[in-house]
């Protein structure tokens, strides 16, 4: 049949001749995928020449193996279970030694391996880059232009310390506890993110383009214990229960930070990689986590809580010197609430004796705290408007006026979220 020019090889209809074949092929959706297949060249009728004979013959050597045992290949259950896996989770529990019951499971994959596959990826082979750049807006090179990582001076700065023909991986971190399904009875879960600096921005903001992997899962067991306070439960145990499952899935990035790894890129070029913690995004409470700051002070300066918002400016905190103070406190300490009391009075959290990042080289935890958008700036700017405009009208004018609508009223808005926000900004910026 295959041999009539005037019948479609894709649905077997007649159409009278090879142009109408050909004009069929192109046009009929349920026939594209036969025009577009890697084999079309091999059963289009009239398309070979003289000279481009076909030989057939038979294979004896089985097609997929898994072992030493031949894999049926008409069982197509026996075809997906020889293909490789993918990286496999690990399962490690913590658990306190005063409450030796209670286990916390931490599910996390091997770190070093996802960088390996966010910088061997093929799709983004002519997208990543290894080496800094300074861009500037103009040609006296007088204003200098910061957009993505590699543009801006803490690349710069570490490359300077690595070996020649060494490259930095900046490592980006994103956590951020997730209410799940309503119907799943309020469960929640802490996933936890990796992506890279060395790739763009615009990549890493498409989550079809898979810049962004998913590498751990925090517990979110609660904390439980008849001999412990409230305080004890809510702030101390959790911090030292995050740090430690941090430490757990990050320890990875110590050896490879002092002494570089192997990586082959999607290019097939192979690189000599030295993974850095960079950045860490999160909201405000887990920014004061992650840095061991006071809840209510900055996690970037020294400011003290009852001077936030002023404009007196303070210096910078430092890694080197908040593990400074960490390690003083733990040599005076001579109880848990005392060692709570000497952090306190530094503008640290009394709850972590050992940080995930204390031993991580090349690294500042406080610098690569970011802002919080959605918090601190579009929500905050809300809140702003909302009490400035509330003292100049009443809050049913406000209500009736604002452009967004919201049907029972700003006041009543129970969350917010990123649209909303922005739009709630502006329309109260445009009204005023």
């Amino acid at each position: 049949m295959y041999d009539d020019p005037s019948i479609c090889p894709a649905c077997h209809r007649r159409l009278g001749s090879s142009q109408g074949v050909a004009a069929h092929l192109s046009t009929a959706r349920s026939c594209q995928w036969y025009k577009k297949g890697k084999m079309r060249a091999l059963t289009l009728p009239g398309q070979f020449g003289l000279d481009d004979e076909i030989e057939t013959g038979e294979v004896d050597e089985p097609f997929l193996t898994q072992g030493d045992e031949m894999i049926d290949t008409a069982d197509p259950t026996q075809i997906v279970d020889a293909v490789p896996p993918c990286a496999t989770w690990k399962k490690r529990e913590l658990w306190f030694k005063n409450d030796p019951e209670d286990k916390h499971i931490v599910h996390h994959h091997d770190l070093l391996e996802a960088i390996k596959t966010l910088l061997g990826n093929p799709a983004h082979a002519e997208h990543v880059v290894y080496r800094p750049k300074k861009i500037f807006s103009d040609a006296s090179k007088s204003k200098r232009i910061y957009n993505e990582t590699w543009t801006g001076d803490w690349w710069n700065t570490i490359q300077d310390r690595l070996p020649s023909g060494a490259c930095v991986a900046p490592v980006i971190i994103a956590t951020d506890k997730t209410q799940l399904m309503q119907f799943t009875g309020g469960k929640t879960a802490y996933p936890v993110y990796l992506t890279l600096g060395n790739l763009p921005r615009a990549l890493c903001h498409k989550p079809s383009q898979q810049a962004c992997i998913l590498i751990a899962y925090l517990s979110v067991s609660k904390m439980v214990g008849k001999q412990l306070t409230k305080e004890q439960k809510s702030t101390t145990r959790i911090q030292q229960l995050f740090h430690d499952s941090m430490h757990i899935i990050l320890e990875p990035l110590i050896e490879a930070g002092k002494k570089g790894m192997e990586v082959t890129g999607g290019d097939g070029k192979v690189q000599i990689v030295y993974p850095i913690l960079a950045c860490y995004v999160t909201d405000y409470p887990k920014q004061c986590l992650i840095t061991c700051a006071k809840y209510g002070t900055c996690p970037k300066c020294q400011v003290n809580d009852a001077e936030m918002g002023g404009r007196k400016a303070a210096g910078w905190r430092t890694q080197r010197k908040t593990s400074k103070l960490i390690h003083i406190a733990r040599e005076k300490e001579t109880s848990i609430s005392n060692f709570q009391e000497l952090y306190k009075a530094d503008n640290i959290s009394g709850g972590v004796h050992h940080p995930f990042w204390e031993d991580f080289p090349h690294c500042d935890i406080h610098m690569g705290i970011i802002s919080d958008v959605l918090h601190q700036l579009y929500q905050g700017v809300v809140k702003h408007l909302e009490h400035w405009c509330t003292s100049l009208i009443t809050t049913a004018e406000l209500d009736h006026h604002n452009c967004f609508h919201l049907a029972s009223g700003v006041w009543v808005c129970g969350s917010w979220r990123v649209k909303k926000a922005k739009y709630c900004t502006l329309a109260a910026d445009w009204n005023g």
